[in-house]
């Protein structure tokens, strides 16, 4: 059994130290920025800062001559690479003035003479779809048409032909070499820091360092994640939910492991991206598709690793965790790696709402609680799916869409492909406006706009292509509760045919719902209970 004593210094030494820090050392995130910040991968942006000095001092409890060393140190630092960036961002910069070229520039203006009449003839064509469909009016279509098709064509090619000029290959070649010079310029300038660093310690105070450094290299790289999943910080979670001691002595070992092995896989991904950064530019701007594909690919497994790396910890921590925390902590994670899958829905918000309105019948909200427990098993495995697919795919598609730009840009082209990302969440907003299709059904006109309308993602979106809806589909039909959507509900109680619920009508579905309730010993709608699903009742 763990003492006190022991669990308070252990705990210091393997997670306080590193919490400390993780606040203390982050630096601005450069996530975003435009196409030099996203292809510099953070280049412009120094790993230590002269504020830093405070921070080195309290976790290393500096003395007076060690703090005038290093602040000399961060100050050399600071003035080196200020000298490198400015350097670097003003040769970047004029490369990219000389690329886009002059008002005055003959190319750029013919480009935006093309866009204006493309822009006219879109505005006729619009005009002409609205005069009908006559002989006459089919053939002024026809030719509106094949002139935007023409100047599409026009624009693509002198674009092609810009992209594949001399002077635009040398300004790219220009770019990726200052670029990659500075990326491990950057790199060379850290690692010279921390060894002066390191050389002025005490042996108390170096073995502080292997767990700063490795919170230092997260503090840099964990930020910079892209995929799903890749940016958690674990750590940080786990402090989060301040967890007794005894809780965080059972998760030590999850977390000491995640600890080593995301360290290790932040800086192989960031060190692969320093030495190929130069080979990613040229094969890019020398439209050699293969090359980039094999960089990008590399990249994209680094990636990969580190995301799966958290995983496997939330996943690990969660078992070690007592039953009435695992599942919480397992829902946060997932929540701040992969928020877009599992925040909070629309219609998970409507059910909530429609539950605490005033003066409703409790047959009515007892149909609302079932069909709610039924959506959200059907809402768990939708989000089951598009997870799997993000693992599977999210890398591949980011791979997929520079591709595309790079083809485009050297006047070839290529078929977007379907997303299955895409496939599955469309599955989902399937699942969503069928439950709010069966809420409104249970509702009064005046409980529906007291709830805002309740309008499905298709009523919100009718530009939605009906091949995506389509795709959706399937999984509407697997549900373990409710209806198979609209189509269902009007097939079965509109009876006047006229496409709205009238009261009587409305009526009938309520008696409906209590009857189903009743046939079901007073358990719902869902299927884990043994009762009969209603999308299989007879008419």
């Amino acid at each position: 059994m763990f003492t006190k004593s022991f669990t308070t210094v252990f705990i210091s030494q393997v997670v306080a130290l590193t919490l400390v820090t993780a606040s203390s050392f982050a630096q601005p995130s450069s996530r975003g920025g435009g196409f030099s910040n996203m292809m510099g991968g953070g280049g412009m942006t120094p790993d230590y800062m002269l504020r830093d000095i405070q921070k080195f001092s309290e976790a290393f409890d500096l003395s007076g001559d060690q703090l005038v060393i290093v602040e000399q140190i961060l100050r050399d630092y600071d003035e080196s690479f200020r000298e490198a960036s400015d350097a670097s961002q003003e040769g970047i910069g004029s490369s990219f003035r000389s690329m886009r070229g002059s008002d005055d520039d003959p190319e750029r203006q013919r480009r935006n003479e093309l866009r204006t009449q493309s822009r006219e003839l879109r505005d006729k064509l619009d005009s002409a779809k609205k005069l009908g469909s006559d002989t006459d009016t089919t053939q002024l279509q026809k030719e509106l048409s094949e002139k935007i098709d023409s100047i599409r064509e026009a624009i693509q090619q002198q674009r092609t032909d810009s992209w594949q000029s001399p002077e635009r290959q040398a300004a790219m070649e220009e770019v990726a070499l200052l670029m990659q010079d500075q990326l491990r310029l950057k790199h060379q300038m850290k690692v010279e820091l921390e060894g002066d660093l390191v050389a002025i310690l005490t042996e108390e105070q170096l073995a502080l360092w292997p767990a700063l450094e490795r919170q230092l290299i997260r503090d840099r790289l964990l930020q910079l994640g892209r995929l799903s999943g890749e940016s958690v910080d674990i750590i940080g979670l786990v402090e989060q939910q301040n967890y007794e001691d005894a809780v965080l002595i059972g998760i030590l070992p999850a977390i000491e492991e995640w600890d080593v092995n995301v360290s290790a896989a932040l800086e192989a991904r960031d060190l692969h991206m320093i030495e190929t950064q130069g080979t990613l530019m040229s094969s890019m701007q020398s439209s050699g598709t293969s090359a980039t594909e094999g960089v990008l690919k590399a990249q994209s497994e680094l990636a990969e690793a580190v995301r799966d790396i958290n995983d496997n910890a939330v996943e690990s921590i969660s078992l070690l965790l007592p039953a009435d925390k695992s599942t919480l902590f397992n829902n946060e994670a997932k929540l701040k790696g992969y928020p877009r899958i599992y925040r909070t829905t629309r219609v998970e918000r409507a059910y909530t709402a429609a539950q605490e309105l005033e003066d409703l019948e409790v047959d009515i909200l007892q149909a609302i609680v079932d069909l709610e427990e039924a959506m959200l098993i059907e809402l768990t495995y939708s989000n089951e799916q598009i997870y799997s697919e993000t693992h599977r795919w999210e890398s591949q598609e980011r791979i997929e869409r520079l591709n595309r730009w790079t083809q485009r840009m050297s006047g070839g082209s290529s078929e977007r492909t379907e997303s299955p990302i895409r496939v599955a969440g469309d599955a989902k907003t399937a699942v969503e406006d069928n439950y709010i299709t069966q809420l409104k059904m249970l509702l009064t006109e005046e409980q529906i706009k007291a709830l805002g309308g309740l309008e499905t993602n298709e009523e919100r979106n009718e530009a939605r292509s009906r091949e995506a809806r389509d795709s959706g589909r399937g999984n509407r039909d697997r549900g373990s509760g409710g209806f198979q959507g609209r189509e269902d509900f009007m097939q079965r109680f509109d009876q006047d045919g006229n496409g709205e619920i009238s009261d009587s009508e409305r009526e009938a579905i309520r008696e409906h719902f209590r009857s189903m309730r009743e046939q079901n010993g007073g358990q719902g709608f869902s299927n884990r209970g043994g009762g009969e699903n209603m999308g299989d009742l007879p008419h």
